[in-house]
């Protein structure tokens, strides 16, 4: 089994982007897909940046590749992600157990 990892996404909207009913729909299918990380328990928080195309995701995987591929904005060319991989140190008690 593979080992679950939690990361940092940030996510940045390409220079190219779509017309805006071509990005509103993306943007509706990637929020349905974190919509389904919520739902399984993979996402911790989401939101964008402010002022800019883009976002931040808290997420644990076992295979953050697939997990930013299959994102919708990715498929689209929209988006593109930095991604920082990190350990727990310490954090509030009412979160400690998305950690385990």
């Amino acid at each position: 089994m593979d080992k679950i990892k939690y990361y940092t996404l940030e996510g940045t909207f390409l220079k190219d982007l779509p017309e805006r009913g071509e990005l509103e729909k993306a943007i509706t299918a990637h929020l349905q897909y974190l919509d389904k990380g919520f739902h399984e328990g993979s996402i911790l928080f989401s939101g964008p940046k402010i002022g800019i195309g883009g976002g931040i995701i808290i997420v644990k995987c076992t295979d953050i590749d697939r997990f930013c591929n299959d994102d919708p904005l990715v498929k689209a060319g929209i988006q593109e992600y930095r991604v920082t991989e990190f350990e727990l140190h310490k954090c509030q008690d009412f979160l400690t157990a998305w950690f385990k």
